[in-house]
């Protein structure tokens, strides 16, 4: 009785875990670089390369996207693009009461995502069993920045 006990537990813990959506990034190292700025003011529009990592080509395209999406949000670019959230990616989530996982998991940075422009093929990541490929992508930073600040956080340092 004991050892089907532990087996279903076992079993429970790990297919929950093994089917959970998982909305941060792997980090299989590389950068998010800014390769040209569009437009001026509230309409410029941000073109970011960076590389996506996944088993196929929609799931390195997604991780690309989040990890574009995250750079702006906490690292930013420069004087006139900085971090969207001026806190730690912890702090960030802990205060914003789930509104930045539930941003993350309903897909709702797409909205700020204007184009995405494969570059190359999935090539193999030496050692690992996720595959890469490269990508620039077209971010609208101030659709970003205002649908990050109709949030309502508190001390979010807009």
């Amino acid at each position: 009785m004991k050892k089907v006990l532990t087996f279903s537990l076992f079993c429970l813990l790990f297919f929950t875990g093994a089917f959970a959506q998982k909305v941060k990034p792997v980090n299989y190292g590389g950068s998010v670089n800014l390769m040209e700025v569009k437009g001026r003011a509230g309409d410029a529009t941000l073109v970011l390369r960076t590389l996506g990592y996944g088993k196929n080509d929609a799931l390195a395209q997604e991780d690309a996207e989040v990890r574009v999406i995250r750079a702006l949000l906490y690292s930013g670019f420069s004087k006139d693009y900085p971090a969207v959230i001026s806190m730690t990616e912890s702090e960030a989530e802990s205060k914003s009461q789930g509104k930045l996982l539930a941003f993350f998991e309903n897909k709702e940075y797409k909205d700020c995502i204007s184009s995405v422009k494969p570059l190359g093929k999935l090539d193999k990541v030496k050692g690992e069993k996720v595959k890469k490929k490269p990508f620039d992508i077209t971010v609208n930073y101030f659709v970003l920045k205002n649908r990050i600040a109709s949030m309502n956080f508190d001390s979010f340092g807009f």
